[in-house]
């Protein structure tokens, strides 16, 4: 699963740069923790290619940031970061994971209207 449009690949590549300089680490010193060559790390933070989600907590762990400092951004819509965060899970535990947020949002639902005035 990639982290895909353009302008994504633009703002992940920003935040990796800035965490990067954050950690005071070279491009080259951050391939090397990681695995790749400079010049993958290069493509990144100019939003030429993108980091694939499951490769995102190797990232996050080399740079010293959370994982969500990588995916959030202040002006993401309400959507757009849900299905950011939806993103991030194994296909195989999604499921569960809409299901506790079903389970939830009813919860909320019927605590919301137990606590309405009457009319």
């Amino acid at each position: 699963m990639t982290l895909i449009n353009e302008e994504g690949k633009k703002r992940l590549g920003e935040r990796v740069r800035r965490a990067r300089l954050d950690a005071d680490l070279t491009q080259g010193q951050l391939a090397e923790e990681i695995g790749i060559s400079q010049n993958a790390v290069s493509n990144i933070e100019t939003g030429l290619s993108t980091i694939d989600a499951p490769d995102l907590p190797v990232w996050a762990a080399a740079l010293n940031k959370p994982v969500m400092f990588f995916l959030m951004d202040s002006d993401m819509s309400l959507v757009e970061r849900a299905t950011t965060i939806l993103s991030m899970f194994p296909e195989d535990r999604l499921e569960f994971v809409l299901h506790m947020l079903e389970n939830m949002a009813l919860t909320i639902q019927q605590q919301s209207e137990n606590t309405e005035p009457p009319r």
